[in-house]
């Protein structure tokens, strides 16, 4: 554990992240018809910040179930989707103890420094702060299929799930890292990613009708 001025650094598990990976791909194969598009863009090495969009419990895990390294996880900021900090460690992934997640972020961003792959599912408000300080580039992940009922429910036994991963693109950072307007100008170009990657994901789903 390391400290960055007043915060201290965990550095998450890698070989947690690996034994999650392996153990949810053969558990969620099973359970769901879980297809990945596109997931060779997340390669095998280099620091990637993956941006889930999906509130499902499980979108975590799915996206470490097909993707081809492992992935550490940033817990959703949910209260009704968060495991307990002790659990997500065990998985490799980091867990949000605050309601600010400075710490979380601190975590997510000493993992992208040393080369790895973080998912941020759910809430993106740490994205900015990730891309700008570390300049990761960023992939949208898009989960069709992939919730259930309520926003809290994992999707039925035999869902087909599928998850499209569109090529990275490096974000413009136009400015200090710890200014809130440069973070910001990073937040509206994830946003505008994330929205078209999941039009993308949709017309190739069929889901929308070509020129609706």
């Amino acid at each position: 554990m390391t400290a960055t001025g007043s915060i201290a650094t965990a550095m998450p598990s890698w070989s947690a992240a690996a034994h999650t990976r392996n153990l949810a791909s053969l558990v969620l194969h099973r359970l769901y018809r879980l297809q990945a598009h596109g997931s060779f863009h997340v390669g095998t090495e280099g620091p990637l910040v993956l941006v889930v969009p999906s509130r499902s419990p499980l979108a975590g895990l799915m996206v470490q179930a097909v993707a081809p390294r492992p992935v550490h996880v940033v817990a959703q900021a949910e209260p009704d989707a968060t495991l307990p900090a002790g659990l997500v460690r065990a998985t490799g992934g980091i867990a949000v103890d605050t309601p600010t997640a400075i710490a979380a972020q601190h975590d997510a961003r000493a993992a992208l420094e040393d080369g790895r792959a973080v998912a941020v599912c759910g809430s993106t408000d740490a994205v900015p702060y990730l891309v700008s300080t570390t300049h990761a580039p960023v992939m949208p992940v898009v989960l069709l299929g992939a919730d259930g009922r309520v926003a809290a429910d994992p999707p039925a036994p035999r869902t087909r799930i599928d998850a499209y991963f569109v090529p990275p693109v490096r974000v413009e950072v136009p400015g200090d890292p710890l200014r809130a307007t440069t973070r910001a100008a990073v937040a509206e170009q994830v946003r505008q990613l994330v929205a078209d990657a999941t039009d993308h994901a949709r017309r190739r789903a069929g889901l929308t009708e070509v020129g609706g």
